[in-house]
């Protein structure tokens, strides 16, 4: 038992020592400021939206389906592939090895269930004013339903079930239990518990004689695995990991080959290229344009609104820095030698078309809410121009250095 909670220790250890390296490329200075700035949007539009609750919707089933979402605890066991091979001998003692994995998976993923339930108590006391007891008895569900799923999700998996079965079946099971608690204020909610109960009990019956299903566990962390780094990569460059590409048609008006392909044009296209039909920054790209355009929706402020659309632009542009060391240290300059300028230039020119698309696409939008104060859209284009005109003069800089 002890060396089995030793091993998954040892690779906890390690797990989060790669994901405190990675974490500096996140969370570095402009990302930070604009979380935090994106936190006190929020905290500003949340309170004024709080004042006046629009009406006929139901924000119990709302509250209940998010704390169902985030319910679903995966269960992270860090296995390898050669575990399959070299801890066959101690297979009985991998329950060990899977209940620190259920502890650790639910301690790391509990937070997100908190600050869920601090977030939705404000809306719910403004709908039902005084029952901070049944506020209490939620949040007591909230906490316990997402262990119970975790224990029977090993359950599952030993039984030979999917994930997507599993996942429907807690969804059902935490739904249930937060609609009827919230809406009737019935005890009838804990029957989720009991139910959850009763199924882990007949799988572990089931399962008494059941071999390790050392194939799909291994394949699961590998998925876990695969699924941060690919987060990771919309920051940083991740060593190992392949850029997935996929070809949308209706972006292809975008990248008509120039009419004379030369030197001076095959990295602007190339730029695009690889933007356009990239998964990862594409869709973080649309990720970012989509929150901030919600919140100069919501916060009906020009002064706000127009910072946040202006910090946007900031965060957007300096997003696309990884196409640079993609394009200028790939294949291309080994098959096509080009001058590093040439490089830049494409560059260069690929962040200004940038600057203009979103801008526009901001200004719009901010026009639409404020079309008083429409003369603030030139702040989104003046800080897009500036900060390419920054990030092309420390590229610049760092390719001098690169060539002494």
């Amino acid at each position: 038992m002890n060396s089995a909670k030793k091993l998954y220790q040892t690779r906890r250890q390690n797990d989060l020592k790669e994901k405190r390296y990675y974490n500096k490329f996140i969370f570095n200075g402009h990302f930070s400021v604009f979380l935090v700035i994106l936190l006190g949007a929020f905290i500003l539009g949340y309170g004024e939206w709080l004042r006046s609750i629009p009406k006929g919707i139901n924000y119990t089933l709302i509250v209940s389906v998010v704390l169902a979402v985030t319910s679903l605890f995966p269960l992270k066991t860090l296995l390898q592939d050669a575990d399959q091979l070299f801890l066959l001998p101690y297979e009985k003692q991998m329950r060990h090895y899977i209940q620190q994995s259920i502890y650790v998976s639910y301690i790391m993923r509990i937070p997100l269930q908190m600050i869920v339930l601090i977030v939705a108590y404000p809306l719910m006391n403004a709908l039902h004013p005084n029952e901070l007891v049944t506020y209490i008895v939620l949040a007591i569900l909230a906490i316990i339903l997402p262990y119970m799923g975790l224990v029977l999700r090993w359950q599952w998996f030993l039984c030979g079930l999917e994930n997507v079965t599993i996942n429907l079946v807690l969804f059902i099971f935490s739904l249930s239990a937060y609609y009827v608690w919230l809406d009737a204020h019935s005890y009838m909610a804990f029957g989720s518990i009991v139910s959850i109960l009763v199924l882990i009990y007949l799988l572990k019956s089931y399962n008494k004689k059941r071999h390790f299903p050392w194939h799909f566990m291994i394949e699961q962390a590998k998925q876990h695995r695969s699924n941060y780094y690919k987060f990771v990569n919309m920051f940083t460059d991740v060593k190992g990991l392949e850029a997935p590409a996929a070809r949308r048609k209706y972006l292809d008006v975008f990248l008509r080959k120039p009419k004379q392909f030369n030197q001076n044009a095959m990295y602007l296209y190339l730029f695009k290229r690889n933007f356009m039909r990239g998964k990862d920054a594409f869709h973080l790209t649309i990720r970012l344009f989509v929150i901030i355009a919600l919140l100069m929706v919501w916060l009906h402020q020009p002064i706000v609104s127009a910072v946040i659309g202006a910090l946007g632009m900031y965060i957007i542009i300096l997003q696309m820095s990884q196409f640079y060391t993609q394009e200028a240290y790939g294949l291309w300059p080994q098959v096509w030698p080009v001058s590093d300028l040439l490089v830049i230039k494409g560059y260069e020119k690929f962040l200004y078309h940038t600057v203009v698309i979103v801008g526009l696409l901001l200004s719009l939008i901010y026009i639409v809410v404020n079309p008083q104060s429409f003369y603030f859209i030139a702040l989104f284009f003046i800080v897009g121009i500036l900060t390419v005109k920054s990030t092309i003069k420390k590229l610049k800089y760092q390719e001098t250095l690169l060539r002494d």
